[in-house]
């Protein structure tokens, strides 16, 4: 406040003067905002650009289809001695689809192709059949990977080194998100993997899940991962039928790596489909072969119609006395390979059997069922009760007619949850009807 004399006039004066602008600093600083606008302009378009697509995925995720393969009737064991009427119909459908080629490749293999009237000969034959059960096999290049397993190993001897094995596979499923690869990896569980595709090119992999039993493990590898030039030369492979009766005699075709060797293929005949692949909870038809099996055999057995009707797996190869190349139907397996695609764990009981036929049945008066054969240790099955000799007619609502039936409901329960289970147990008087509860736990094995 100014102050005033007695005189009525101001006694001080104050003046404000502007400040003189300062044109280099302010330039300086509206230069120093214009580059840090632009600066962070950018790390805010680079982060929106990496970030979209997980912020796409997580506003409008791809949706994943779920796996699964058509059912279709499978004998009820390889106890079962006739066909039913719907199974003659489809072997004959079969059958007159390809007995020209059949027929062709028999008499070519017999050595009793006679030279004809026409200026063909048999030898012109025989080139000629074997060029199209090559192209057959050629087919199969576009599902067919390779699967490499690395393993560090620490030895006094030779030091630390790396162990390489491979393996062939097949892309089984495309869920909309993936290519699922199904592989017999033969206990070689502990490496890192890299999965080859038919352009030669590869990536990284991780096991999904996997069934200890079988040893078959299933890969997924997201298309994201692939080039396009890679997706464009894959291709589902097509799961046939090995139910039929039929099937024994008839030509068949190896290849990935039936010799030991990734590219073999190998060619002959169905020589028996009576034994079964015995393991827990569930029993697997085999095919057996007359090829012989290389060390370390893997990959698929196809038809003459080029569809895949069995899985070379090393569990099976000690089924054929001589050495001839097994392979496990692919319509028994199925339902495992459904659940490790949508990597699903299934109810662990813990019993090995078979099922009781109907002729078992009439001859014996034994009750229809899984019968049990060996109960596990420290399994569900033991801990509830179940013994040898019993023999399972129904867990929770499902009755169970068959040991095929029994896998079948199998993998549809889950890990941790308690099921009811009957079973009739032969007595002083017969067969008795126990029930009994069972907690369910799992072996199958899950990699994150």
């Amino acid at each position: 406040m100014d102050k005033e004399n007695n005189s009525g006039k101001p006694f001080i004066k104050e003046k404000i003067r502007k400040k003189p602008i300062n044109t280099r600093r302010l330039f300086k600083r509206t230069a120093t905002t214009a580059v840090m606008a632009v600066f962070f302009g950018v790390i805010a378009c680079l982060t929106i650009l990496l970030m979209e697509p997980v912020i796409n995925k997580l506003v409008n995720p791809e949706k994943v289809t779920r796996v699964s393969f058509p059912e279709e009737e499978v004998p009820v064991d390889q106890l079962l001695t006739e066909q039913s009427k719907a199974q003659q119909e489809k072997v004959q459908q079969q059958e007159a689809l390809n007995k020209a080629k059949e027929e062709i490749v028999r008499e070519v293999v017999e050595g009793t192709i006679q030279q004809q009237e026409e200026e063909v000969t048999g030898l012109d034959a025989y080139v000629e059949v074997f060029e199209e059960m090559s192209a057959i096999a050629r087919s199969a290049q576009p599902y067919l990977v390779t699967v490499i397993s690395s393993t560090q190993i620490e030895s006094w001897l030779r030091g630390s080194y790396e162990e390489e094995k491979s393996f062939s596979g097949i892309i089984v499923a495309d869920n909309t998100q993936s290519f699922l690869i199904l592989v017999d990896l033969q206990g070689n569980t502990d490496g890192h993997y890299t999965i080859t595709f038919a352009d030669g090119k590869y990536v990284q992999a991780q096991i999904q899940r996997m069934d200890p039993e079988t040893g078959l493990a299933v890969f997924a590898i997201e298309k994201s991962r692939l080039e396009e030039s890679t997706i464009k030369e894959i291709r589902v492979a097509d799961l046939g039928s090995s139910a039929d009766q039929g099937i024994v005699g008839r030509p068949v075709i190896a290849v990935g790596s039936p010799q030991g060797v990734a590219g073999s293929v190998s060619y002959g005949f169905v020589t028996s489909n009576n034994s079964q692949l015995q393991v827990t909870d569930a029993n697997y038809g085999v095919i057996l072969t007359d090829m012989s099996a290389g060390t370390g055999a893997s990959g698929v057995l196809l038809n003459l119609s080029g569809t895949v009707i069995g899985m070379i797996v090393d569990e099976a190869q000690d089924l054929s006395s001589g050495g001839g190349l097994v392979a496990v139907g692919i319509s028994e397996l199925k339902g495992l390979i459904a659940k490790l695609s949508n990597n699903e764990p299934w109810g662990y009981l813990g019993v090995r059997g078979m099922g009781v036929t109907s002729q078992v049945h009439e001859q014996t008066n034994v009750p229809f069922g899984a019968f049990v054969a060996e109960v596990e240790s420290e399994s569900p099955a033991m801990q509830s009760g179940i013994t040898n000799g019993d023999i399972i007619t129904q867990i929770g609502n499902n009755s169970i007619s068959s040991f095929r039936e029994l896998r079948s409901m199998l993998l549809t329960t889950l890990p941790g949850e308690t099921y009811t289970v009957k079973v009739m147990r032969q007595t002083g008087d017969g067969y008795q009807e126990y029930e009994m509860e069972v907690l369910l736990s799992s072996l199958t094995q899950q990699w994150e």
